[in-house]
């Protein structure tokens, strides 16, 4: 395997899972699409960890249900355990979930709506060209939940104060970071994952910010 280079634009991918036939899927999956990224992978949460010091990747896949520490039994709450430290960590990851058991996210949906990073959850039993797409998602800053973890949009209290400072206070992006002492990287962030909860799409023959402002008045957002 390669070394990473200093390319600032260079994909790092770590792949967590002690699967190797999930593992022989993914990783040639993941080269062929991102030919010019880094890939590594690691059994065991313990390994994962200090692949993620060493290299702080662009993007983490994780199975929910790994060893703790090699040669060790796999266990649900190893995997949620780590999830919980990426997301809780300063340097916030990209993460997708690629499990066959993702029903216990749901516990951590307040902390994945307010996550700066992008997140995705997916079932292993999806085609591969799928799990792409929404690892594309997630690389890009978006969250994706399936169906089973949302019955419906879940609107952040952050993502409806950027709202209202916009098209009530007409503050501008920068204004709104000030405001609200955060970085432009997560107002940036906010902006997408509003953009997804009300299904508005890039239309090049549309104002994008405008139709975020009729879509959210449409359902009550602003007054």
């Amino acid at each position: 395997m390669s070394q990473p280079t200093s390319k600032q634009n260079q994909h790092i991918f770590l792949v967590v899972d002690d699967h190797e036939t999930i593992l022989e899927g993914t990783v040639p999956a993941l080269k062929k699409e991102y030919p010019d990224a880094n890939i590594f992978t690691a059994g065991d949460a313990q390994t994962a960890q200090e692949l993620i010091r060493c290299y702080r990747p662009t993007l983490i896949l994780l199975d929910l249900s790994i060893p703790a520490k090699p040669d060790t039994h796999a266990s649900l709450d190893v995997g949620m355990q780590l999830l919980k430290l990426l997301m809780e960590s300063h340097l916030a990851p990209n993460i997708m979930v690629l499990s066959t058991y993702i029903k216990p996210l749901i516990q951590l949906k307040p902390m994945i709506n307010a996550y700066e990073g992008g997140f995705a959850a997916v079932d292993k039993s999806l085609p591969i060209r799928e799990m792409l797409r929404l690892l594309d998602f997630a690389l890009r800053g978006s969250v994706y939940l399936p169906s089973e973890l949302r019955s419906r949009p879940e609107f952040d209290r952050k993502w409806l104060q950027v709202l209202k400072l916009k098209y009530q206070d007409g503050l501008t992006d920068k204004a709104i970071a000030e405001r609200l002492q955060v970085s432009d990287r997560t107002i940036r962030n906010y902006w997408i994952r509003l953009q997804d909860a009300l299904g508005v799409y890039d239309d090049p023959e549309k104002d994008l910010r405008i139709q975020i402002e009729i879509a959210a008045r449409k359902i009550g957002l602003l007054n």
